[in-house]
């Protein structure tokens, strides 16, 4: 089993249980204990989950306080199927000679290689990491400014906010934290959430990617309602009844067929 897949099944165990010790741990992913304690280290110094005697347990969220996310390597990991599928059915969704703006995220990293099959795109964007998988395409890229979210490798803050300002967009593209049929659009921290809610207002259309986990996330943090989303796209594995609800919002969702 890799790093990664050990540390998601560690963040997994602790959601359910709500703190797991170093012995459990070992004896459930079949590694040494100090295997263990070496990815506890490592979470704990993403700030995720903060080491007790003997074992580990979530890190506590105040009110208000960023919402618990997992870091992009772990992410990108998750759902890779379903993300890409999202991805593939968000392709077919961009017009060519577009302006397009992809902010950060996994699932719009995903789509960023896919937008060299549409002829003329141009592609705007506040993620190093979507600029660097386009940095050899035969795109025309353009990166805004910003102070460096190291976790996400996004750059927030309001030299972003005034810079996107200065380019014309036709269509935002948008990965968020969650997505709720009463909260709308939610983010992970209130920095990331100043700067997504100016990005999702620069085009004339904003499309919603968001794999099955995004429907069951909650977060105090509000990038948008859902009457400025033009579509979301997911997969089938997403909640029937969440969907609905958004579909009774009035929420064009639509679903990408399975890989």
């Amino acid at each position: 089993m890799l790093p990664v897949q050990r540390r998601t099944e560690t963040l997994a165990l602790l959601s359910q249980q709500h703190a797991v010790s170093v012995e459990a741990l070992a004896a459930h992913l079949g590694v040494s204990e100090s295997t263990v304690r070496r990815d506890l280290d490592e979470l704990e110094r993403q700030g995720i989950a903060r080491r007790v005697h003997g074992g580990a347990v979530l890190e506590a969220q105040a009110d208000g306080a960023d919402a618990p996310e997992l870091p992009p390597f772990m992410r990108e990991v998750e759902r890779q199927r379903e993300k890409q599928a999202i991805a593939l059915a968000a392709r077919d969704l961009v017009r060519p000679g577009s302006a397009l703006l992809l902010t950060g995220g996994t699932t719009t990293a995903a789509l960023a290689p896919l937008l060299v099959d549409v002829p003329d795109v141009t592609v705007v964007t506040n993620s190093l990491d979507v600029a660097i998988r386009l940095a050899n395409a035969d795109i025309e890229l353009v990166l805004l400014g910003g102070a460096l979210r190291r976790p996400e490798l996004s750059l927030l803050g309001s030299l972003a906010q005034s810079s996107v300002r200065d380019v014309h967009v036709d269509h935002v593209v948008m990965g968020v934290y969650g997505i709720d049929d009463r909260g709308g659009l939610l983010g992970a921290s209130s920095t990331e959430c100043e700067t997504d809610r100016i990005l999702a207002q620069q085009g004339s259309r904003l499309t919603v990617l968001a794999d099955s986990s995004k429907f069951t996330r909650r977060s105090p943090h509000r990038i948008a309602g859902l009457d400025a989303v033009s579509e979301l796209v997911t997969t089938g594995h997403a909640p029937p009844d969440a969907v609905d609800a958004l579909r009774t919002q009035g929420v064009d969702v639509l679903i990408a067929p399975s890989l």
